[in-house]
């Protein structure tokens, strides 16, 4: 694997499971394929994803001088982060627990064989 065509992103302000579901569309597309579908996608795992590839895709051109057109995506791995755990004050002196859950995301590149 190379260094120059990954990207990763900690603490996610999602869940994994409801990045996992943008990401399954995007898994194996182009780049290019793969940004105009997250771009109108109306979900806000999308727009999270999109910053990540946007970003490993900088990272292929500036550090690794590749073409950004003959880029696909690899893999995308979305992992689970840490909790935070909250509470809502409610009536008569009770509290109600919440959880936030956080996610990990990492996009690996790769060129295709032309």
């Amino acid at each position: 694997m190379n260094k120059n065509l990954t990207c990763t992103l900690r603490y996610a302000t999602t869940s994994d499971k409801k990045m996992n579901l943008v990401a399954k569309m995007v898994r194996g597309k182009s780049v290019q394929q793969a940004q105009n579908m997250l771009k109108y996608t109306p979900k806000k795992g999308a727009g999270i994803l999109l910053k990540v590839i946007n970003s490993a895709v900088a990272n292929a051109k500036n550090n690794g001088g590749y073409d950004p057109s003959s880029l696909y995506i690899s893999t995308i791995d979305v992992g689970r982060g840490m909790k935070i755990k909250r509470i809502k004050f409610a009536s008569r002196s009770r509290v109600h627990p919440y959880i936030k859950h956080r996610s990990f995301v990492r996009v690996v590149l790769d060129t295709k064989q032309s």
